[in-house]
């Protein structure tokens, strides 16, 4: 079981995967603590409805970040190939290995259920005065309750998606469910004022929708068990559907997880059709000719398009990111309202101006991210050897990126005609959108100066309150920008053509400091390693 906890995190090191751990526990426990502490801090005794709401919010994360977290570690929760190829052949019963894993599994989710709801107990209950014990227990029970039932649900689909999509389809089945699945849960969270200003009528049965509603589900046991104002009879009727839904959802998930583990076996040992990749006329047709002219140029380009599609650590790390700009974007371009029995959902006119910068800053930060992750760095003396170009090298990355953005523009444009966007519209949000995508490819890839998924890990180097900072400094600064451009120059073809001539210039300065040798990518990409690796290949003792 060991080997398999370890494996969640950072392979079979174990100091990395302890490390590793620890560092995703805080991060899931962080924010709950942060929460209740200030909760405690500032506010006073709760009461009534604004109880409710409180509890609410502790419910939803439990949820939310269960579900999150299960969504994210979809490919360690089974086996991996080289797990039964390693482990089959020895002498270990086959419902061994699956009693390990399941432990496993059953063990992580655990740690992080323990580790997202342990501060919201031990902290919120204090503003219950004299009724401590039952408001700790009423906590304890829905949190806990929450994040296992959006565990359990997730932990079920997965494994009925691996058990049942063909094995061509699913490295592309796959990433899409896991960001739909990162991005509803985000919305949920985010949209978590709707809720909360509506609970007088949710809980009160005035509206049908919390019926189909399970983090409501989740706050009425707390209500029930805590004996609040908020316990209404319609409540009790929402408690025992919580109640009713977690062995259900743990008979799902128990009985599909077996025939999810005997796919990825068959898989495994019979290998698979999926890892086959036969676009290469495609791509010779379109970009060889073009604008990939060079041999290395070419070399990068098709090692950068198939280690994303073969490895699957991509594919989680950039659904994780497609799933918060499209949660974002959501949030921001739409309107939800409770209205009776229904939910009325509007676009917000201003709103959707957001979604391409929010989009594209996500996709752009998601492959700079995707790159600096190795891959195989014992194969990287190929391209030692090969001589390539450093300014090369980077200028294909960043035209991969922009390929990628160019992609999303244009299904983006196609979303909004289908929304009644017509001409000009339609063809000043793909100006500005080209314009956001190389003023941001030319930021994120300004101190690029290796080729991707070659660069070892720098332990010290990075930065999570930096990192941070970034995100939640940077992305209102472009919105804006973004929007104050879009405003100024409004349908005037000449202020247009000034902001495309400007963000012309701002990249060619880019593209001319970059060319100085005092720039990092003048030096050597492959400066840091040692001759005798390359000599060797790693083959010697």
């Amino acid at each position: 079981m060991g080997h398999f906890l370890r494996q969640f995190f950072q392979g079979g090191d174990a100091a990395a995967a302890e490390t590793s751990m620890v560092r995703a526990l805080a991060g899931v426990a962080a924010p709950m603590l942060i929460t209740a502490f200030w909760i405690v801090t500032l506010a006073g005794a709760l009461r009534g409805w604004g109880a409710a709401g409180v509890h609410y919010l502790f419910v939803l994360y439990a949820f939310c970040a269960m579900g999150c977290v299960t969504t994210l570690q979809w490919e360690r929760l089974f086996p991996e190939r080289m797990d039964f190829l390693v482990l089959l052949p020895m002498p270990l019963r086959g419902w061994t290995i699956f009693a390990a894993k399941l432990r496993a599994v059953a063990v992580l989710l655990l740690l992080f259920l323990f580790a997202a709801n342990v501060f919201g107990t031990l902290l919120l209950p204090v503003l219950a005065g004299r009724r401590l014990p039952v408001a700790m227990f009423a906590h304890a029970v829905a949190v806990f309750a929450a994040g296992a039932a959006s565990a359990l649900g997730v932990l079920a689909l997965e494994s009925l998606v691996v058990a049942m999509v063909p094995e061509r389809l699913f490295r592309y089945v796959a990433p899409v469910v896991q960001a739909v699945l990162v991005s509803a849960f985000l919305v949920l969270f985010l949209r978590m004022g709707i809720v909360t200003e509506s609970l007088p009528v949710l809980l009160s049965g005035q509206s049908d929708v919390g019926r189909w509603f399970p983090p409501l589900w989740f706050l009425a046991v707390y209500e029930v068990c805590l004996g609040g104002p908020a316990a209404t009879p319609y409540a009790y009727m929402l408690a025992r559907e919580a109640w009713l839904c977690l062995p259900v959802l743990l008979v799902c998930a128990v009985s599909l997880y077996p025939a999810a583990w005997a796919r990825r076996q068959r898989m495994a040992l019979e290998g698979t059709r999926s890892a086959e990749l036969r676009d290469g006329r495609v791509w010779a047709g379109l970009v060889h000719g073009t604008v990939l002219r060079t041999t290395d140029g070419r070399a990068v380009f098709h090692f950068m398009r198939q280690s994303l599609a073969r490895l699957s650590r991509y594919h989680v790390g950039l659904a994780a990111y497609a799933g918060a700009g499209v949660a974002l974007s959501l949030t921001a371009a739409f309107r939800v309202e409770v209205l009776g029995d229904s939910l009325r959902v509007s676009l917000i006119q201003t709103g959707a101006q957001v979604v391409l910068p929010l989009l594209l800053f996500w996709m752009v930060a998601g492959l700079k991210t995707a790159f600096s992750l190795p891959a195989d760095l014992g194969a990287r003396w190929v391209f030692r050897l090969a001589g390539l170009q450093t300014q090369r090298v980077i200028s294909t990355a960043k035209l991969f990126v922009f390929g990628g953005c160019c992609a999303l523009i244009v299904m983006l444009l196609l979303a909004l005609a289908a929304c009644g966007w017509r001409g000009v519209e339609l063809w000043l949000q793909g100006v500005y959108g080209v314009i956001c995508a190389v003023l941001l490819i030319d930021v994120f890839f300004y101190l690029e100066a290796h080729v991707p998924f070659t660069r070892p890990p720098l332990p010290g180097r990075s930065s999570l309150p930096m990192t941070l900072a970034t995100y939640i400094f940077g992305v209102p600064v472009l919105i804006l920008l973004m929007i104050t451009l879009e405003h100024w120059a409004g349908t005037h073809v000449w202020r247009v053509a000034e902001a495309v001539g400007a963000a012309v210039a701002v990249h060619g300065l880019m593209h001319w400091l970059r060319g100085l040798p005092s720039h990092p990518a003048s030096a050597d990409v492959f400066l840091d390693e040692f001759t005798e690796e390359i000599q060797t290949l790693g083959l010697s003792a």
